[in-house]
């Protein structure tokens, strides 16, 4: 077993909800030159895998496993390693049926204040979850993962640390590493067993701050050009292919 520089929670330009000036294949030229070894893409409601994409992440020494950050009742849930392709999940209750099939069910930023942090929803349904997310947007003054970490403890929910990025500078401030073989199947049995360790560091508050101003204006940007999919859509990673063997 080795220790796999993991991040599952990312963004990319073939998200439909958010504007980001990186695309898939850039994000993984990013996390190779980083030394990553495991990389989940997860856009909002959207599977961006291909084989073009896994074989290109697997040229550079990447496993690239299919993720999705799903909205479910309204609330972000993170499913990794499914078949999106024939994926039905309308509400949370349904994510039970899913679990059978062998993914990964990661709740993030569980109790950051947003409209779309799970909150009641993950404290209710501790078991639903595989695992929880430790999420870079922290600082000394400000973190919202601490209530996180002590319901995780309690429960005896395994954590992972991701960048959730949306930017380029979000990207290697949280990441995890992973006991695992260099297998899709290996690395998603080691999380659920708890095999897996967060590296992160706290923000400046000045960066913190930096980061959400950018994500803000990008958002409202996005929303006034009113620019559709295909535009900010990179051909290679249109597509949401099938579940790795």
């Amino acid at each position: 077993m080795a220790l796999l520089k993991a991040d599952f929670h990312i963004h990319t330009s073939e998200d439909p909800k958010d504007f980001i000036r990186y695309s898939a294949c850039e994000l993984i030229d990013m996390a190779h030159g980083l030394g990553y070894q495991v990389l989940f893409i997860t856009n909002h409601d959207r599977c961006t895998w291909s084989t073009y994409l896994r074989d290109y992440a697997k040229e550079r020494g990447i496993l690239l496993i299919p993720g999705m950050e799903a909205t479910i009742q309204g609330k972000h849930v993170l499913l990794l390693n499914f078949a999106f392709e024939s994926l039905s999940v309308s509400s949370i209750k349904d994510l039970y049926a899913l679990k059978r099939q062998g993914g990964l069910i990661v709740a993030p930023h569980p109790y950051y204040p947003s409209p779309v942090a799970l909150g009641r929803h993950f404290t209710r349904n501790l078991g639903l979850f595989d695992a929880v997310e430790w999420s870079h947007f922290f600082c000394n003054a400000i973190n919202f993962n601490r209530r996180m970490e002590r319901v995780a403890k309690r429960a005896g929910i395994p954590v992972v640390g991701t960048s959730d990025a949306h930017q380029r500078r979000q990207f290697h401030t949280t990441y995890s590493l992973v006991e695992a073989e260099f297998h899709v199947d290996s690395v998603i049995e080691a999380v659920k067993m708890g095999k897996v360790k967060v590296k992160t560091t706290p923000l400046p508050l000045k960066e913190l701050l930096r980061i959400n101003a950018t994500m803000v204006f990008r958002n409202l940007l996005f929303k006034k050009m009113g620019l559709p999919d295909s535009a900010i859509l990179h051909k290679s990673g249109n597509s949401a292919g099938t579940k790795p063997s």
